[in-house]
């Protein structure tokens, strides 16, 4: 007994001082020190976590909050972190011994012409009882199951930045959805009031054309804006209900379901008017798929030391009681006891180069992930970059856009009273009002593009996540 207890002590020593493999050592890339398009010491404040908040829209806010709760998306990701929550707890459960109890029952009769028999014991038939606790244990030596806990850990939290990605993910599409719903709107809204504006005007060149003081050439040009102008419509409304329809479904509803809530138009949301960014190096702790490549590179690493571990023996201490008798009765007596202690040694000498071979394999997925997470770092500096530039030009194609609907404005005003006046030809009214009708469409596409491009930047920025994980049971 005291044999078994110094191999034990042994054993553990040992364990707790070698771990094969490399061990993990997280890559700083070389990061510039603020984003080239941030523009003042503003821009590099710190990113407002519920930046939807900063959109001021109160229906938007709650359809975020529907979305975090129902959406299917989240869910599933949701029971990926409980998979990988799971498969860490079965990795670790191997730093335990292993304990079953059998027990068996067989009836029996000995051969005239075996080894018994040749004895004299042949022909005897009987009953025999069996019952048995058994143990194992591997003693982790050369560090395999510390390695594949280490591995299990990093995927449970890539699991987690998974799942905080499609948080985010969903977050950004329901805003980007509402915001182009309102843009929409605020479209149809400009078209259904220049239909009226050209009917009225076609009514009134009718009438100087029936009374011929216009030639019948400024009716059929009026007829023509007018049905341009209509015709603008229905795809107006189509592109509300398709974004209705994806918030809706975003939110876990049917997709119908959501028309009527919608319906009554509302002011496209106002992104604020500066909007903090942060710094590059910040960008890696807060965005999830950067921080998920980071904890898939963490696995990898470790897998190299499981694969190691292979090529080294595997110590076991084993044990086992149990009874056994020929009478149920007499099986619980002290006489019917049995039991065994010994130890296990598993070494595989020669596996035609498949050990090695794992271990080559390993190393090369290690390589790949660290490839895989330089290249995610650099892509999502390039989203930053991209989000701030689209964010920075539009708000300038947006203010030439007004000045550009104020000046025509001013121009079908000079039009019109010089067309009442004999002034002008009522080709110039039309140039103008077409005018005034496409400055005023493209101002509105132009502010839907702005908050759209402001949802972007908050999207690239990594933001969001935060917070709705606070109260989250689930997170690790």
């Amino acid at each position: 007994m005291k044999h078994y207890t110094s191999i034990a002590s042994i054993g553990l020593l040992l364990a707790g001082c070698t771990v094969v493999g490399p061990d993990y050592e997280k890559p700083e890339p070389a990061l510039a020190p603020e984003f080239h398009g941030a523009g003042g010491e503003e821009q590099g404040g710190p990113v407002r976590p519920d930046w939807w908040m900063a959109l001021g829209d109160e229906q938007l806010a709650g359809y975020i909050r529907d979305a975090v709760e129902s959406n299917h998306d989240l869910e599933r990701a949701q029971a990926r972190v409980r998979e990988a929550r799971a498969l860490r707890r079965a990795e670790s459960s191997r730093f335990l011994p292993s304990v079953g109890v059998g027990a068996a029952y067989q009836r029996f009769e000995s051969s005239e012409n075996g080894v018994l028999g040749s004895r004299g014991l042949g022909g005897i038939d009987d009953d025999l009882f069996e019952g048995s606790f058994d143990a194992s244990w591997e003693i982790d030596l050369f560090g395999g199951i510390r390695r594949g806990t280490e591995a299990a850990d990093a995927r449970l939290q890539a699991a987690a930045d998974a799942r905080r990605g499609t948080l985010l993910s969903v977050i950004s599409e329901v805003a980007r959805n509402y915001a182009e719903l309102r843009g929409a709107q605020r479209r149809l809204e400009l078209a259904e009031k220049n239909i009226r504006i050209q009917s009225d005007t076609l009514e009134l060149v009718g009438n100087k054309v029936s009374t011929g003081l216009a030639p019948e050439l400024d009716l059929q040009r009026a007829r023509t804006q007018l049905k341009i102008t209509r015709s603008r419509v229905p795809g107006l409304r189509a592109a509300v209900h398709a974004a209705a329809f994806r918030i809706a479904v975003l939110t876990g509803r049917q997709p119908a379901e959501l028309l009527e809530d919608l319906a009554q138009p509302r002011p496209i949301p106002a992104p604020p008017e500066v909007v903090p960014v942060g710094l590059p190096s910040e960008l890696l702790r807060r965005r999830p798929d950067v921080r998920r490549a980071e904890r898939e590179l963490h696995a990898a690493t470790a897998d190299i030391g499981v694969a190691t571990a292979d090529l080294y023996p595997r110590f076991f201490l084993t044990g086992a009681a149990g009874v056994e008798s020929v009478s149920f009765t007499d099986a619980f007596e002290s006489s019917g006891r049995t039991w065994s202690i010994g130890s296990l040694i598993r070494w595989p000498i020669f596996q035609g180069g498949r050990l090695r071979a794992n271990v080559s394999a390993a190393e090369a997925r290690r390589d790949a992930a660290y490839q895989r997470f330089q290249q995610v770092v650099l892509t999502a500096l390039e989203d930053v970059e991209r989000s701030l530039v689209d964010y920075a030009e539009e708000q300038l194609e947006r203010r030439e856009l007004d000045d550009a609907v104020e000046a025509s404005t001013r121009a079908v005003e000079l039009a019109s009273v010089l067309y009442e006046k004999g002034l002008a030809d009522f080709l110039t009214v039309l140039d103008a009002e077409r005018t005034l009708r496409d400055a005023e469409d493209l101002l509105a596409a132009s502010e839907t593009s702005v908050t759209v491009d402001v949802i972007r930047l908050y999207k690239a920025l990594g933001g969001g996540w935060e917070v709705f994980e606070a109260n989250d049971a689930d997170m690790p």
